[in-house]
């Protein structure tokens, strides 16, 4: 009679136990798995979390090679602005990476640009377009969600126009965010490199005015990028005071090259990239500065890395305050009462809704006031066209918005998503070019992935070295303040690549030969056709051994299917 097989107490329940099913006769080892290794590709956390969509973990492989036309070409692949998300992108990528749980986590947006600024001097253009297809497609606005779709438009065949009402393509990227964090000629190279694919550009021209909107039905599509230009009103007393103005419009005077003048102390309210960016314009312009947001630092929407380079400029950020209204001096703004907050509940962005103190009030004295707390959409007759639903155009995700179904009409980027970040809405600008070619060739929508994230626990720490994450160096604020050179400073191409040489590659197998070595019967072998290892399942007995080891979850039991 069989003895029945029981595991040691001390072994947890579950755990896979080596049983000979059948006879030693029949292998050489006898098959004893009641589960088999097998190698896997798993999502890393930079890819997942990238909104452009680029494959991180890659570029960055061939960045730690040296290779920074292979990782160019990656990135281009998904992101057609390299060297403009490598100095202004968020960098999410870089919140969810294994890394940091070891040390800190790579310096993913600083790699990016040193892979853009190691390229771009040898004036390589992205690869040309597909075969033409004869479709032509109309992109209005010339920010980053129209110009990353009129660029995947382009490379896949179609005719593109691109409207935009600024006299040089660009959008936010050239009149929203200063020189000192996006170099012009940085922008220039990059849009002209989509100039190159035969994109064609119409500046100057605001569509519903000089162009009208019926006239885009002669394109076979629409794709309706017109970003949120407008600022929104603070609603209180005093807000039309002379000295009182939209932090946008000093923005894209600064960027046109005429610097505001300030006689005294500037207020900035708000707490987004908006508000931090015209605070350090004024700063540069001579004015004490102070920016006031009525929730705590923690809720900011700004990057705290460009919080952190306003404070270093000598900037004050004053939180949980809102004002009540600004008070008049000879007939202009002369200060600024606010009232003091504390979280209350979460409203609907999540984040605590600002409660006033009662009696707890306070003056600010100033000479100008700039208000940043959000921009809206300037419709201009787009209704004709799309639904606009609270202040938005109801046109995301790949859908067509059209209510007459000829053109089909697309919408991405803010003015869609309400998402306020360059990286997000060049993702949405692919998206839509996605949407749009496939709508064009009558293909079905793509399937949504469902994606095996790897996390710290998934990573084997023990193979890998504690590195300190590259520093790029920054301006001192004497300098910085004189004009607006570029306050970031870039990585050496050979510090990308030791810094690229950081990434645990999370999920991916990179021939390290640890499941080679572990294996107790010499299972496993590398397999040169494949450029990676082939397991023996003669003789793997499914110890799991080989899985315990791979440092970067690129292995995994499965469970032995019964012959």
């Amino acid at each position: 009679m069989a003895q029945s097989i029981r595991p040691p107490d001390d072994v947890p329940p579950g755990t896979p136990i080596a049983v000979s099913t059948r006879s030693t006769a029949e292998l050489n080892t006898g098959d004893w798995r009641t589960f088999r290794p097998v190698f896997v590709t798993r999502d890393s956390p930079c890819n997942l979390d990238c909104p452009a969509g680029t494959d991180v973990r890659r570029f960055l492989q061939q960045a730690a090679d040296g290779d920074a036309m292979g990782a160019w070409l990656t990135i281009l692949e998904r992101n057609p602005f390299p060297g403009v998300c490598g100095r202004v992108c968020y960098h999410p990528c870089e919140a969810g990476c294994n890394r940091a749980s070891f040390d800190e986590a790579v310096a993913v947006h600083a790699i990016e640009r040193a892979i853009a600024d190691a390229v771009r001097p040898r004036g390589v253009i992205p690869p040309l377009p597909r075969a033409r297809t004869g479709k032509c497609v109309a992109v209005i606005g010339a920010g980053p969600a129209g110009l990353s779709c009129a660029y995947h438009l382009a490379r896949r065949g179609h005719e593109v126009t691109v409207y935009d009402e600024g006299d040089e393509p660009g959008g936010m990227l050239r009149y929203g965010i200063p020189a000192y964090r996006l170099p012009r000629h940085v922008l220039d190279e990059e849009i002209e490199a989509v100039r190159a694919m035969g994109v064609c550009f119409v500046s100057g021209t605001r569509v519903g005015d000089a162009v009208s909107w019926d006239a885009l039905r002669a394109f076979d599509a629409i794709f309706l990028a017109m970003g949120l230009q407008r600022s929104r009103s603070l609603g209180i007393e005093g807000e039309r005071l002379a000295g009182v103005r939209p932090a946008l419009e000093v923005l894209r005077e600064a960027n046109a090259g005429r610097l505001p003048a300030f006689t005294g102390r500037v207020i900035v309210i708000g707490g987004g990239n908006t508000a931090i960016d015209a605070a350090r314009v004024a700063r540069r312009a001579g004015a004490p500065v102070a920016v006031v947001y009525r929730r705590s630092r923690d809720h900011m929407s700004a990057h705290p890395d460009e919080v952190r380079q306003a404070e270093a400029e000598g900037i004050e950020i004053v939180c949980d305050a809102v004002p009540l209204r600004v008070l008049a001096r000879d007939g202009r703004a002369g200060g600024v009462l606010f009232q003091r907050t504390r979280p209350g509940e979460p409203d609907a962005s999540g984040r605590p809704r600002p409660e006033p103190i009662p009696g707890a009030t306070f003056g600010v004295a100033c000479a100008a006031v700039l208000t940043a707390i959000g921009e809206e959409l300037d419709a201009n007759g787009v209704s004709a066209l799309v639904d606009v639903v609270q202040g938005r155009l109801d046109a995301e995700g790949g859908r067509p918005a059209s209510r007459s179904g000829s053109p089909a009409v697309f919408a991405g980027g803010d003015a869609a998503t309400g998402a306020g970040t360059v990286v997000e809405a060049i993702g949405s600008g692919r998206r839509g070019a996605e949407a749009i070619d496939a709508w064009i060739s009558g293909a079905p929508p793509t399937e949504a992935v469902v994606a095996s994230r790897v996390r710290p626990k998934d990573v084997n720490f023990f193979y890998f070295r504690r590195a300190a994450r590259a520093q790029p160096a920054h301006l001192k604020r004497a300098r910085a303040l004189r004009g607006f050179e570029e306050v970031v400073g870039p990585l050496v191409w050979s510090d990308a690549v030791a810094e690229a040489g950081r990434c645990l590659t999370c999920g991916a197998c990179t021939a390290c030969g640890n499941c080679v070595t572990f294996c107790p019967d010499a299972a496993i072998a590398e397999e040169p056709l494949l450029g990676g290892y082939a397991i023996d399942l003669r003789h793997c007995k499914g110890c799991g051994i080989c899985v315990i080891e791979c440092p970067r979850s690129a292995m995994m039991l499965v469970p032995e299917v019964p012959r």
